[in-house]
């Protein structure tokens, strides 16, 4: 199983990583695009990585308000506008691409 790339250009499409706290994830290329786009110091990356979190205060994994969703990253700071929510699919976490602003 491959590590979580700490930058989103590492990223592969609908390729399974394992984070260090052995939680699966996979990304949409739509994902990546977004990652690229808005997360160029791979804070999002960060927060998959740490995994679930308390709500306030975190950088990590949170709940999902979005229907169908099951988590979301939260980061901190500059470039915490933004959301990327995820679906647990068979037990992989997966980011098709939505990515809200709060």
């Amino acid at each position: 199983m491959k590590a979580l790339p700490n930058n989103w250009f590492d990223v592969q499409t609908d390729t399974i990583y394992q984070t260090t706290n052995g939680l699966l994830v996979s990304f949409s290329n739509e994902q990546i695009k977004l990652g690229i786009k808005y997360d160029q110091k791979g804070k999002h990356l960060k927060a998959i990585e740490k995994g679930e979190v308390p709500g306030r205060g975190n950088l990590g994994l949170v709940p999902s308000q979005e229907e169908g969703y099951d988590l979301k990253s939260k980061v901190l700071g500059k470039g915490g506008d933004r959301r990327l929510h995820a679906k647990l699919i068979d037990g992989v976490l997966y980011f098709p691409g939505l990515a809200t602003e709060h």
